[in-house]
């Protein structure tokens, strides 16, 4: 397993996705979290260091809430675009949330250009970048309202969006971040990265009372009204996360394909000439027993004996 091999050369947390064309089904999730836990049990590796990635849908937020609360499993809440999609993560007590800044800011920029802006948010500056606001919301919901779920920020598409959310400092920015080789080689290389100690005050808009979409005994009739009433006045999380779903598995089918072709690759290594005939014929041995692929499907590989 790809998750085992990276905890023995890294001191925190690994997220193991489950299979982004399950993100509408509670059963097809809680199922699949399952037996990627199983895996991580046999190779006795500490499940305080894993997270199950899901996406921050209904079904995906519900089974969440199961994992930890019935399973004592810990998750990670992806393709995270709104504040009602974390307060609802929040409220079922999912460990991590990850809320995409470079795709929220997407959404805004196309809004613009169909109400007439034709450069988007091509001029905006970075203090009003709309994920970095979502983030600095998050935060600020977070601490008003007591919750301790962590949010990993990700989706930076420059190093100056790091820096600008990383001005706010750990009271309005986020716990952790998401970073690609490309930007965390433009931060090292990067001179004069000072952020403040007191970091500058922001003006928020969280009520009082937060609106209850989860309660610690699970999802309510009532509280799954609210969560999709809210979610269609934000209207942002229904058009991305079912566009982050089709991306994500586009990626799981490519990767499995690759494995695939590996697997047959080394399958066929494994024919080597016959002392008594000119032909060829296949060792009968289970070649380094299962692959784990992203999507926690398991291909297994045996080479029959002629």
């Amino acid at each position: 397993m790809v998750g085992a091999q990276i905890l023995s050369i890294i001191p925190g947390r690994v997220s193991i996705s489950v299979d982004p064309r399950l993100g509408f089904s509670y059963n097809a999730i809680l199922s699949k979290s399952r037996a990627l836990i199983k895996h991580v049990d046999d190779l006795h590796m500490s499940r305080s260091r894993i997270l199950i990635k899901i996406p921050a849908t209904t079904a995906g937020i519900r089974a969440a809430h199961t994992l930890e609360t019935v399973d004592g499993i810990h998750t990670n809440m992806t393709l995270v675009f709104s504040l009602v999609q974390a307060l609802a993560c929040a409220q079922a007590g999912v460990a991590v949330v990850s809320p995409f800044i470079g795709r929220v800011k997407d959404w805004w920029a196309a809004k613009a250009i169909a109400e007439g802006n034709p450069s988007g948010l091509a001029d905006q500056p970075l203090a009003e970048h709309p994920g970095i606001k979502l983030v600095h919301r998050i935060r600020d919901a977070y601490t008003k309202y007591g919750y301790k779920t962590q949010i990993m920020a990700a989706g930076f598409r420059k190093v100056e969006e790091i820096i600008e959310l990383g001005r706010a400092g750990s009271e309005g920015g986020a716990d952790f971040m998401t970073l690609p080789p490309d930007l965390l080689d433009g931060l090292r290389t990067r001179s004069g990265v000072i952020f403040p100690i007191n970091p500058p005050p922001r003006s928020t808009s969280i009520p009082d009372s937060p609106v209850l979409y989860f309660s610690s005994d699970g999802p309510t009739e009532e509280g799954l009204a609210a969560f999709e009433r809210d979610s269609k006045e934000e209207a942002i999380s229904l058009d991305k996360v079912p566009e982050g779903l089709d991306k994500f598995s586009i990626d799981t089918i490519k990767l499995e394909e690759k494995v695939r072709m590996l697997v047959e690759m080394e399958a066929n290594l494994l024919e080597i000439k016959s002392p008594k005939t000119s032909g060829f014929v296949k060792r009968g041995v289970e070649v380094a027993g299962d692959v784990h692929l992203a999507s926690g499907e398991v291909c297994r590989r045996r080479v029959q004996v002629n």
